[in-house]
This record gives structure tokens, C-alpha cells and sequence, in this order.
């Protein structure tokens, strides 16, 4: 009963959603759908009043029967018009809502100023579900509302007419089929639910579906021969779903049967009761078309809104994800209002300390260095030794567990976060490939600069030119194959766009993490040529595995299991013989070539 009652306040709270999309396709939708409940009943009563007229009849038409006929084809075309003008109505108030629940969720999401939420399975399984079903949800929603509210005046209208022959006959009826309808109604809302409580195999039905179809897999798929492991592994999820499914829909089709039995009984004892009305003269032949139809068009309407209903509890479930992302608070603490005046960056981590949420791990451990201002400082170590978690902190993606982080000397959680963030550009190691034009993907770190001086020599000092010269439409070239006329970069070209991305938002900390791990040599030795070019002008933080890009820092770092090992420069660290120095030695070996292999 309880989830019951959440189900019926998720649905309520949709409401204010349709007027929000549209209050106008609102109105008229609450105008046409209970007129397509009543129409039924009111037709019907005519109907009736027609053939008892015409019984009575003695020789010639009356004008009364004629305003009965008139009026009966006036519902029959008013029923006839109705249902284009839902489906119309229905359908503009789809594409109102489909579009303010996409809206409403991307606005959420830019509200959630951190990334911790993403740790969660719960919250990753929620947030896949309301990106892949917001396009279609919204139809369900409108569609089965609709559905439910017109079934209901249907069978309360068609109930009211059975109760102006006998009150007790009505009852009679209701109690015969209401308890089917119940049952029907438990038996389809268990089966959603099992298919919810296993959506987390749906979830892999549809990846393991995907590999096989992907261009992404395909090579692999290929060369590895897995297809047959994927159907598989397919099949294997999919048998865990249907069994459990197809022991409710069994156990449906038997209490079904046995329910829809005893309602025909009951149907059957009370059409015989009208049928006997009739021979003794208490009704008429009228009487017997109106009470047959109603118990068929109640039981028909009673079916169907029991099947919107069903229907609509799964579209509840979804709402119910939908309305909790939408009122969560924000990861990281907002509290900050100062704004960022000083032209410098001295950045301080003081004694921070940091653990992943649903984690009991400490990724780092109490650590202190500075980032003063125009030095370029690198941070070095094996994977996993937090150098990556430290720029996060940085961007506050996420907040320290202990200790903090000082810019010029305050915390930086009481700087306004979008202030404090336009102060830092970032390479990150996965990069975001968007599939939008080549410019858009330079621009986007700075939508607001809008500098065309800016963009042309981001243009030139990449040297993009022959690039854009390969693309038939130069720099407005879609870089995807997702959509029609794109192109696809290598990982390399990627990767180039993603430093050009970062270094056209004119930022006073650039924060590069393992910026050249994708290009060649040649475009390695460009970045690292990039960077000691911009001597003095930024900040610059550096994680890289690749000791060659080194030369250009001043100062590194050296972290391992969360804490800082070694510091200094380069020949310092190299001197100290330690763990630096072991990587340094592994690196310069990997180079190391006999004489006679080279001739």
C-alpha cells in the first residue's frame, strides 16, 4: 500500500510538468479527455431512447425522434472528431514535454558542480536510464494519463447507467468484476518491478548487444572471434530476466481465468434479471441494449485501465528517478561568493587528505607542496599514486576529506566556483571527443570570448591549415561519423585538438594530464616546444609519464601511495638515486641500441 501511495504522488507530481510545457495543450486535453469518457454512455442513452420511441411508434415519424436522431449523429461526430484532435494534442504536448524534461535534467546536471555522485552504482544506473528513456518516457506519461482518466469516467458513467435499473444489480456486477481488475492490476505491477529490480541485466543485455553492432568493437570482435561469447553472455542475462517474468505472467493467466469465470457468472445472473424485466413488462427492448453495452463497454474500459494503469506505474518508476536527481544537492559546498581579483595564481595544498566516496582506500594522504605562480611543476609517479585525484581537487570536481586548498592564501571553496574555475584550462587524459564542428571543438572551453584573432593563431601555431584543408567544409567539418557528412580524426589528431582547446581559453593555470600520450613523436616534441614557449605567461601543472617532457618543468613532484616521495629538479632528483631515478634509468634503457643493430 505504501509503494502504492508514492507511485500516486510521483504521478501527481507530473502535473505541474504538462502546464509548465504547455498550459494551453494542457487545457484542451482536460477538455477532450473527459468528453471521450462520457460520450460513450450519453450515446448509448440515446440509442436507447431511439429504439423505445420507435417501438412505440404507431404509423409516421415524430419530431421528437427526429431531435433523437439528430442528436445521436451530432455525439457520433463529436466522438469522431475527438480522436484526431487528441492524437493531435497528444502528440504537441509530447514534443513540449520531451523537450522540458531534456532540458530540465541537462540544467540539473550543470548544477551538480562536483563528480562524486558518479562513484555511485545506484546514481550511474539512475542517470544512464533517465539519459536513454527521456526521449520516449514523456509519450508513455501523456499517453497512459490520458488512457487512465478516460477508462475511469468510462466505467464510473457506464456503472451510473447500470444503476438507474437497480442499484443492487450495479453492485452486483462491480463486486464480479472488481476483483479481477485487482488481481490483474498486482500481477502486472510485480512483473514491471521484476524487470526493474533486474534492469541491472537489461543494462548489460544492451552492452553486450552493443559490442556486437559497434564499430568501436569491431576490430576486436573480428580478430578475437568473441561474437559467440557476447550472444552467450547475452542469452545468459536474458534467461535470469524472463524466468522470473514468466512466473508472473503464468501465475496471471491462471488467476485471471479463474476470476474472469466468476465474473461471467455474475455478468450472466444479472443479464437474465434485465432479459425476465423485460418479458413482464418492467423494461423495454431499449433497456436490454443499454444494460448489455454497459457491462461490455465497463469491463472493456475497467481492461483498459487497468492495462494504462500497469503501464503507467513503470512510467511512475521512472518519474520517481527522475523527480530524486532532481532534488539532489549539489556534491561540493557552493558557499563560496568572493570573486577572483589578484592577476596570480599561488596555489597551496595544505595537509590534504582525500578518499574516494563508497571507498575506504586513502588516495591521498596528508599532503603539502605550492604552485607558485608562472612555474611550471610536474607531477610524476606510477598509476594509481594520486596525481590525477590532485588535479581533480584542484578543479574542484571534488572537495578534500581533511586539510585544504589555498589560492593566494584562501580556501577556495569560499571563491565563487564558476570565477575560480575560469582561471584554469585543462588537458584532461581521457579527453571528450564531441561530435560537433572543428571550430566548436576549439572554442568550447571559452563560448564567451568569441576572438577570432585568438582562434587564428591557435590555427596557426597547431598548424591545423593542412588539416582544414582536407575537410570539405573547412572548419565548420563535423568531426564524427554519427552524423551525416562527418569525419573521424585519429587518436592523435584528437588529442592535438584537445591541448588546442585547452590553450584557446586564456587561462591563468593550465593543468596538462599526459597531454602527448597519443601523439608521435614529432607532434610530441611540437607540444613540449608549445609549452617552454609560454615562459612566464601561465602556470603550469603537468602530469606525464614520459620523462622527455621534463626538460621544460621546474620543479617535480614524485608521488607514491598518495604521498609526496622526492621534490625538486630534475638533476636533483636524478642525483638522489631514488624512486625518480629508477624510472628515469628504466626509460633512458628502453633507447639503449647496439652499434651493429643500427648498421
Amino acid at each position: 500500500m505504501t509503494r502504492f501511495i508514492e507511485v500516486i504522488k510521483n504521478i501527481s507530481k507530473t502535473f505541474p510538468l504538462f502546464l509548465q510545457s504547455s498550459k494551453i495543450y494542457t487545457i484542451i486535453l482536460l477538455i477532450i479527455i473527459p468528453l471521450q469518457g462520457i460520450l460513450p454512455a450519453v450515446s448509448l442513452w440515446i440509442t436507447k431512447r431511439i429504439i423505445d420511441e420507435v417501438m412505440n411508434l404507431s404509423s409516421s415519424f415524430t419530431n421528437h425522434l427526429v431531435m433523437l436522431v439528430i442528436f445521436w449523429i451530432l455525439f457520433v461526430l463529436l466522438t469522431s472528431l475527438l480522436s484526431p484532435l487528441e492524437m493531435t494534442f497528444q502528440g504537441l504536448m509530447t514534443d513540449k514535454m520531451v523537450s522540458k524534461l531534456n532540458i530540465n535534467l541537462m540544467g540539473k546536471s550543470n548544477d551538480l558542480k562536483g563528480i562524486s555522485y558518479y562513484e555511485s552504482d545506484t546514481f550511474y544506473n539512475d542517470i544512464q536510464i533517465l539519459e536513454q528513456e527521456a526521449a520516449w518516457r514523456p509519450v508513455n506519461l501523456i499517453v497512459f494519463t490520458a488512457g487512465v482518466l478516460r477508462s475511469i469516467i468510462t466505467t464510473v458513467s457506464m456503472f451510473i447507467l447500470l444503476s438507474t435499473f437497480n442499484i443492487w444489480i450495479s453492485l452486483f456486477i462491480i463486486v464480479s468484476i472488481i476483483p479481477q481488475a485487482i488481481i490483474t492490476y498486482k500481477l502486472q505491477k510485480e512483473a514491471f518491478e521484476t524487470l526493474v529490480m533486474r534492469s541491472p541485466e537489461a543494462r548489460k543485455m544492451n552492452y553486450y548487444s552493443n559490442v556486437l553492432l559497434s564499430k568501436d568493437y569491431a576490430q576486436e570482435v573480428r580478430l578475437f572471434n568473441t561474437s559467440k561469447f557476447f550472444i552467450k553472455k547475452y542469452l545468459e542475462s536474458f534467461n535470469r530476466i524472463h524466468s522470473n517474468v514468466k512466473d508472473v505472467r503464468f501465475r496471471q493467466l491462471i488467476y485471471s481465468s479463474i476470476f474472469t469465470f466468476i465474473a461471467v457468472i455474475g455478468i450472466g445472473l444479472s443479464f437474465w434479471w434485465i432479459v425476465k424485466q423485460v418479458v413482464i413488462g418492467n423494461a423495454t427492448a431499449g433497456d436490454i441494449l443499454i444494460f448489455s453495452s454497459a457491462i461490455i463497454l465497463a469491463r472493456q474500459s475497467l481492461a483498459s485501465m487497468i492495462e494504462d494503469s500497469s503501464l503507467l506505474y513503470d512510467t511512475a518508476l521512472y518519474m520517481e528517478k527522475y523527480f530524486n536527481f532532481m532534488n539532489l544537492e549539489s556534491d561540493i559546498v557552493l558557499d563560496g561568493k568572493l570573486r577572483i581579483e589578484d592577476s596570480q595564481i599561488n596555489l597551496e595544498f595544505n595537509n590534504v587528505s582525500f578518499v574516494y566516496p563508497n571507498s575506504k582506500n586513502m588516495v591521498l594522504n596528508n599532503l603539502s607542496f605550492n604552485l607558485r605562480n608562472g612555474e611550471n611543476l610536474a607531477l610524476v609517479g606510477e598509476n594509481g599514486s594520486g596525481k590525477t585525484t590532485i588535479i581533480k581537487l584542484i578543479l574542484r570536481l571534488y572537495d578534500p576529506v581533511k586539510g585544504s586548498i589555498l589560492l593566494n592564501g584562501i580556501d577556495i571553496r569560499n571563491y565563487d566556483i564558476e570565477d575560480y574555475r575560469k582561471l584554469i584550462s585543462t588537458v584532461f587524459q581521457d579527453y571528450s571527443r564531441y561530435s560537433l564542428s572543428f571550430k566548436e571543438n576549439i572554442i568550447l572551453s571559452d563560448l564567451n570570448q568569441n576572438d577570432k584573432q585568438r582562434y587564428g593563431n591557435i590555427i596557426e601555431s597547431f598548424d591545423f591549415s593542412s588539416l582544414l584543408n582536407t575537410f570539405p567544409n573547412a572548419e565548420e567539418q563535423i568531426l564524427s561519423k554519427s552524423f551525416e557528412g562527418g569525419t573521424e580524426l585519429s587518436s592523435g589528431q584528437w588529442q592535438k585538438i584537445s591541448v588546442a582547446r585547452a590553450n584557446y581559453r586564456d587561462s591563468k593555470l593550465l593543468i596538462m594530464d599526459e597531454p602527448s600520450a597519443s601523439l608521435d613523436a614529432k607532434n610530441e616534441e611540437w607540444l613540449i616546444n608549445n609549452l617552454e614557449s609560454l615562459g612566464d605567461s601561465k602556470t603550469v601543472l603537468l602530469v606525464t609519464h614520459r620523462l622527455s617532457a621534463l626538460r621544460i618543468v621546474d620543479n617535480i613532484i614524485y608521488l607514491k601511495n598518495g604521498e609526496i616521495t622526492e621534490r625538486g629538479t630534475v638533476e636533483e632528483l636524478i642525483n638522489n638515486k631514488e624512486d625518480f631515478y629508477k624510472m628515469y634509468m628504466m626509460q633512458k634503457n628502453k633507447f639503449k641500441v647496439k652499434t651493429s643493430d643500427v648498421e
